[in-house]
């Protein structure tokens, strides 16, 4: 999960030939980050546990109840999705 971002410190930029109207260039999104981290409303990222998708036979129905729930990200985190993930 923490690959996606250290792998995507700084934002992608695309070089688009500039128009007669001086356009910017536009920022690209990174595709995994925005399959996995859920903006609201208020500038936080929702994320899912990981950890429940198989060998968990051994576990507690208390800590697969755990796990099934979303988590918002930390602080530092939420820094790091705010770069790569520009529009959301």
């Amino acid at each position: 999960m923490f690959g996606i971002l250290t792998a995507a410190r700084n934002a992608f930029t695309v070089n688009v030939p500039s128009q007669s109207r001086g356009m910017a260039t536009k920022l690209k999104s990174h595709s995994g980050a925005k399959k996995r981290f859920f903006p609201t409303s208020n500038g936080n990222f929702k994320r899912w546990k990981n950890g429940l998708r198989h060998l968990n036979s051994s576990f507690s129905a208390e800590r697969v109840n755990r796990l099934s729930r979303s988590v918002l990200v930390n602080n530092t985190q939420k820094k790091m999705l705010h770069k790569v993930l520009p529009y959301k």
